[in-house]
């Protein structure tokens, strides 16, 4: 401190002057860029994020209400338990199980063979109709095209 103090005595009265102007300049140049800018920039960024949010909630609220009038999200009409319906759908189908096993809540059947639309058909009825969704999914291709073989097929409702 006391260098500086031999210091500043030491220099004019008009570079004295001028050391208090920049050391005025700098210091307002420092609360500028080095703290307004940065929040201001950092405010900017936030609105154009919550624009962002706002646009992405009312595009969803518009989809959900759409999605909503076309009959998606209502609870699907339960015929019967799940093997009945898996039966009575599967004959309709033209598909024949090869093993079925009931598990609580859950159903697994195997299918020797079965063709391949009819198989995405099915599930796509058991899904849209009767509320069904399948869990796991094992599946091998055969030697006749167009078949497959579900080695293994877990439904729920």
């Amino acid at each position: 401190m006391e260098q500086f103090k031999e210091w500043w005595e030491s220099i004019t009265q008009r570079e004295q002057q001028l050391a208090i102007a920049s050391a005025v300049v700098i210091g307002i140049a420092t609360l500028y860029w080095g703290i307004w800018t940065p929040l201001t920039d950092q405010l900017a960024e936030s609105k154009k994020q919550l624009t962002r949010a706002e646009t992405t909630l009312s595009w969803t609220q518009e989809k959900a209400t759409l999605l909503l009038q076309a009959g998606a999200g209502k609870p699907q009409a339960r015929r019967g338990n799940l093997t009945q319906i898996l039966n009575s759908s599967a004959r309709k189908s033209g598909i024949t199980f090869s093993r079925i096993v009931n598990k609580n809540d859950k159903i697994e059947v195997w299918i020797t063979n079965v063709e391949f639309e009819s198989f995405l058909k099915w599930l796509t009825t058991l899904s849209n109709q009767y509320g069904v969704s399948v869990l796991n999914a094992d599946l091998a291709k055969t030697n006749q095209k167009g078949y497959i073989k579900v080695n293994r097929l877990l439904l729920s409702h």
